[in-house]
């Protein structure tokens, strides 16, 4: 499963996160912007980088490269700033994503789309 958001109304889930400040590593950029978006603090020495995809970005023109990362952390993950909602979905939940996590799980996961019950 991946922990995915939503903004808003938006009918679909990508991965929290978001733009590299011209001055921060894309390691800064996820521990501030989980904090800002889930309330959670990432353990020390956890972090471990998984895999880039770059794919159509949600909502907009243009392409979003996504930067993936696994890591434990602490409390429980809660929508805080612009996150309307928070949940573990199946990697396989295709319909239910953003383009470029679709990518994700097909390239990097080896999700097929199809739910096997």
């Amino acid at each position: 499963k991946l922990l995915l958001v939503r903004v808003r109304q938006n009918a679909h889930w990508y991965l929290p996160g978001g733009k590299i400040e011209d001055d921060e590593s894309s390691e800064a950029t996820l521990h501030r912007e989980l904090h800002e978006e889930l309330g959670i603090t990432l353990t020390p020495g956890s972090l471990r980088y998984l895999y880039s995809v770059t794919g159509p970005a949600y909502g907009q023109a243009g392409e979003v490269e996504l930067i993936c990362f696994a890591a434990a952390f602490r409390d429980a993950p809660r929508p805080c700033s612009e996150i309307s909602a928070v949940d573990w979905l199946p990697v396989d939940a295709f319909d239910q994503f953003a383009p470029a996590v679709r990518i994700l799980c097909e390239s990097f996961l080896g999700a097929t789309g199809r739910s096997v019950e």
